[in-house]
Parts: C-alpha cells; structure tokens; sequence
C-alpha cells in the first residue's frame, strides 16, 4: 500500500513542502520524492540506505514492488526497520521524540532513597526504554530495584557480567526484592538468543547492567542484546522496559556511545550506522592501506568551534597564513559536533556524578616505589632487547615486575597434531610461485606428504604454560600491606595476570589470611582450609567477627564491575592491565555509599620496574578522557532549557 507523506523544511523565512511516496513490502521501506538535497542527505543516513535508480528500468533488483506503483519514477530504499521507521516518522511530522521530553512521573518509593536515586526511578519510569550514565557507587542498582516493583511489570530480565550479577542477588536479598528477575550474564543471553524461536513472547522489562559491555556493535553480545530490546519494543511497545546502567559508558571515543543508543531506542541517534556517526563526529582523512584498500583515517574530533573544518588546527595554525602558499587555506569554523551529540541524547539519558550525589570523603592515592635488584634489572634489559615488538616487551616486563614469567612445558602427554588433524598427512607447497600477473605457474604444485610437524604419528607434545616465580619485592611489600590492614581484616588486591593473582593468594594464605578469588576462571574461597559456609560476598561485607582476616583478590576486569567492597578501607594494585574500563570501575568499589567515611578510600599502587609506571601513566590519561567526556555531557543537559530546540 502506498502512503502520501509530506516532507516540510525551512529555507531562510519560507518553508517548503514536498511530496513524499512510500511503500513497504515488510523488509525494505521504499521512498519516491521530487529533487531535494536535505531529504536525500537524511535518508543516505539510514540504515541500508540505498539508490534504487528507475524501478521500471529494473524489475528484477526490486521484483517486489510492481511497475504500477511508482512508474518508472527513481526512488530511494531503505530497511524496514525499528530505527528507520523512527527517523521517518521524526521526517514527515509525527514527532517520536516527544516520548522522550514528558515530564517524570510522580512515584512513592518503597525504600528510603537518596535525591538522585528517585530521579533515576522516575527517569525510567518515564522514559521507558533509556540509560542510566550514573558514576560508580551512586546507588544503580536500587533505583532499578524500585523501577521493577513500581513498573507493575513481573516479568523481568537483569543481563550483567558475571561478577555484577553476584552482587545484584545480594542487593535483591538486601532489600527484599518483590520482583524475581531472572538473572543472565552477557554470555548466556548470546547463547538464549542464537535458539530464540520466533513467536516467543520476549520478557517484558530489561536491564542492561555494565552497558559499555554492549559498546560494539559488532560483538554477538551487543547484537544479542539488540535482539532481545528489539523483542521487548515489537512486543511490548510503550509498556516494555529497556534499560542500560553504566558508570563509564564513554571512557575511549563518544563513539562508544552510538550503539548503547540503539539498544536504547533505534534512531533516536540520526546515523544508522556505527562509521556515518564517527564521521559526522571527527574529522576524516582518506588513507591508502597495505592491502592497497582506502580507509578513514581521523584528524580530530570535532569538539571545539576554534578548529578549523577543513584541517582541524587552530586558526593561528600557520597553514592559515596567506604568505605560507604551498599548504594554505582559509580557516573555516567548524561546528561542535561532540558538544551537539550530547544534546541529541537528551531525553534518552540522564548523568549523575558521584561527587554531585553524595558527600564522600576523596579517594587518596598512593605509590609504594621498589627499586629492582640488579639481577632483575639486567633480565629486563634482555627482555627489552631480544622482544619482537612493544606490546611483547611491556608485557613480558610487565610478568618480571610482578615476579614471574609464563613458560610453556611438555606435560608428557599427547594431542592431535594440529598441522595434519591426526591424519598424518598435509599439503604443502613445492616450487616458487611467482605473483605476478602473467607468470607461469608450471613450477609451483600443491603436493600431499608425510606431515613433518608430528614424525607421521598424528600425534603432538601437549604445550601447557606454567609459572616460574622469582624474587620480587612486591611481596614483601604485599605481606606489610597485609599486616597494616590486621586490625581492619579486609582488603581488595587486583593484578594483571592469572599469575600475579595466584601469587597474591599464596602471599594472603601464607599470613593466614582467608581468601577470595575472582578472575576468569570464576569464584573460588578459602577460609581455614575450606570453603566458606556462606555467601562470599555476606561473608567480606557483613561477617567480620566470623572472618576476621578476608582478602578478596582478583584481576580488575573480572572482579571490578557491580561489586561493593567498601569493607575494606583500601585496595592495592599488585599490578595494573591495559584497559582503563576496568581500572575506573576496580577503583569504585571500596569509595560508594556505606564506606567507613573516618577510614576513607585509599587506592595503592606496587611501582617495581618502569613498565609499571608506563601502564598507569597510561591509564590515568585515559581516566582524564572519560571525565572530560561524562562532564561535558552533563554541562551539555544542563545547558539544555525546556524550550530549547532538540538538534536532529
């Protein structure tokens, strides 16, 4: 069936109107339009746009769609989609926003929450389907609780990193919880959504906890969760729940931003894809690669009207001087176009600052500087020297600091062959090949022959890695560490790798400490020998007359999302890893509400060797970006009044 719709813009004090065809055949929205620039711009930025060309003149491309329904009129299609059908709908005067700037809805909580906590409810119960850019420690968790008893919803699924997940249960025993939701880690819902069945009726509320997992559009977890948000709003429509929590939902690129966004609410960001966000965002230089291809290269982002459109440096630049002829040209201004984003957002997301939220005392940092033996010094040397490449080397360095290397063994058993699969046999090339075009490849064959790599057995040595332990003084270090914080009995300890955080446990039980040990090989506990009789995380919070010496030691990406420790006064970096996420969230989970405010929050780094001065300088500019981006969102929404204009 063929809609009329009428597409209407100004253009200086008159506004034109123009003729707009549609047609949807359930997967493509097909669009046939007069001449007109601004509508062809905005429909080139939807998903699967694409210029059909004269219909009439190609029946077999779009079979479909008959001759008699648009003649042989050129039109433009685009993917029937959740999105697309927003961004129309926004086009040809039916304004989807306006969901998005009601004013909250009055609710009584249950609980006694903080101020913020009750806007972030209310937030939600509003908006429906929206993100929660709340900092860490500001109490997520229990404005989602409130959320799920106040929706009248009973059906609810809560997805978070297995870590988060163990702290919610407890929060959800904690405050006795009205609603069940079954709970799900971001893997498990990839693996329900690769066997969902169509027709089945999809959970009517969602939360997505730790959203920046969701930041890649490209990974199946992120496309899982697409799905299943998808589901809710086909099925549910306005009495669904979609909700993203995340206390660092930006901490590389507002890129990272655009996918969250959709999983949120497809189209409420105008680009339909991942690359036309990014371009709309920086500024792009061509850039030929290896393979002979052509890819996008960013100068800047575009994030302060003094750069210039064209380069992007400052107008005082000397490539804006007259004189300079070989690469001048004349500033242009640019548009600030992060600055424009965060407005874009508004409706759809509400920020809040721990520091604007509730009066804790400030984390204090400190270093414990260890000066290298000689010998170590002279083995990083080597390492330094016979490395193939930066990455190798810091992270090779980065094992001595912590005082260990990973060395791979014969464990005296036997595997498939790898090369041959156990079949004994391979193929292998025999000759020179000559690549180019016109060559004669008459002296190059393909040959099948005894597989050399297995002595014609099908068989291979099984390699395992293990751990080959060194002097280090981060282990004296540690054990005072241990002994300062005896009187207190808790303590957070993260490392880098499986092996600096196996060799914090054996320091921790060598002075009796119990432990708990979270990484990627899951969960496990010790006290006295055994495993704990309780809930681990009851057991470091709540139980310290029971267990009066608890260590919780972990690596800070398994260990450092949705997890409250403010138990322990400290947490002590034995070593850090590259990612910045998790150094931000690791920090977070002694400094939140319930912390002892006389004690504080102390964060402790181990220095040994450089390289670990390299990765935490590293992070902290890292850090630096993520609070510039988070702060000029929430001066951007705060600049926003109530009759501001949404910038489309």
């Amino acid at each position: 069936m063929i809609r009329n719709e009428t597409y209407s813009y100004q253009d200086g004090r008159y506004v034109h109107k123009l003729a707009v065809k549609t047609l949807t055949d359930g997967e493509q929205i097909y669009l046939q339009f007069g001449f007109c620039n601004r509508l062809k711009d905005e429909i080139k930025a939807m998903e699967s746009s694409k210029w059909c060309g004269a219909i009439g003149d190609r029946p077999a491309v779009d079979a479909k769609i008959t001759v008699p329904a648009f003649g042989s009129t050129k039109v433009w299609r685009v993917a029937d989609s959740q999105r697309n059908r927003f961004q129309l709908d926004y086009l040809f005067g039916r304004n989807p926003y306006l969901a998005y700037d009601r004013p909250m809805v009055e609710f009584t909580p249950s609980r006694s929450l903080f101020k913020h906590q009750e806007e972030l409810a209310a937030f939600a119960l509003t908006r429906h389907y929206c993100i929660f850019a709340a900092e860490m420690g500001t109490g997520k968790t229990l404005a989602a609780i409130e959320v799920m008893e106040k929706s009248g919803v009973l059906d609810w699924w809560y997805v978070a990193p297995r870590s988060a997940l163990k702290a919610v249960e407890r929060e959800l025993r904690k405050w006795n919880c009205k609603i069940s939701p079954r709970m799900l880690t971001y893997e498990t819902l990839r693996e329900e959504m690769k066997v969902w069945l169509d027709g089945k009726t999809p959970p009517q509320g969602v939360i997505f906890d730790e959203s920046s997992r969701i930041k890649n559009a490209t990974a199946a977890r992120s496309q899982a969760a697409m799905a299943l948000a998808n589901g809710v709003r086909e099925h549910w429509g306005d009495n669904g729940f979609a909700i993203l929590m995340s206390g660092s939902p930006a901490p590389k690129s507002p890129v990272d931003w655009w996918h969250q966004c959709e999983v949120a609410c497809p189209g409420f960001i105008r680009e339909g894809t991942m690359d036309k966000f990014q371009l709309r965002l920086g500024l792009f230089e061509q850039k030929q690669s290896l393979a002979g291809g052509v890819f996008n290269q960013r100068v800047t982002w575009l994030d302060d009207e003094t750069k210039c459109a064209k380069c992007g440096k400052p107008e005082s630049d000397i490539c804006h001087d007259e004189a300079m002829q070989a690469d001048y040209h004349p500033f242009r201004k640019s548009v600030n176009e992060i600055a424009h984003l965060y407005k874009r957002m508004n409706g759809l997301v509400t920020v809040k600052f721990k520091r604007d939220c509730l009066d804790l005392p400030d984390k204090v940092y400190r270093e414990i500087i260890l000066k290298p033996k000689p010998e170590t010094l002279r083995a990083a040397r080597l390492i330094a020297a016979k490395a193939k490449n930066t990455i190798s080397a810091l992270t090779l360095l980065r094992e001595l600091s912590d005082g260990f290397q990973y060395i791979e063994v014969k464990d005296g058993t036997k595997v498939k062959c790898e090369v041959c699969g156990g079949t004994k046999k391979c193929r292998e090339g025999v000759g020179e090949l000559d690549m180019t075009a016109d060559a004669n490849q008459a002296d190059f064959e393909i040959k099948t022959m005894d597989c050399p790599y297995c002595d014609e057995n099908g068989e291979q040595d099984k390699i395992v890695r293990k751990i080959q332990e060194m002097l280090c003084p981060k282990e004296d270090a540690l054990k005072d560490l241990l002994d300062e914080h005896m009187d207190v009995g808790r303590i957070v300890i993260y490392g880098g790798f499986t092996g600096s955080v196996d060799r914090c446990v054996g320091i921790a039980q060598q002075k009796e400490w119990g432990v708990i040990r979270v990484d990627g090989r899951g969960w496990w506990h010790q006290w006295e020998g055994k495993s704990l009789p309780v809930d681990p995380l009851t057991a470091f919070q709540d139980e310290l007359e029971d267990f009066p010496r608890l260590a919780f030691i972990g690596q800070p990406g398994a260990a450092g999302m949705g997890l409250t420790l403010t138990a322990s006064p400290s947490i002590c970096y034995y070593s850090n890893d590259f990612n910045a996420e998790s150094r931000i969230q690791s920090e977070d989970r002694i400094h939140r509400p319930g912390m002892d405010v006389n004690r504080g929050a102390t964060i402790i780094d181990l220095l040994h060797l450089p390289s670990d001065r390299t990765v935490l300088e590293n992070l902290k500019a890292k850090r630096k970006l993520q609070d510039m981006t988070l702060g000029a969102l929430t001066e951007a929404l705060q600049s926003i009044g109530a009759d501001d204009e949404r910038l489309f």
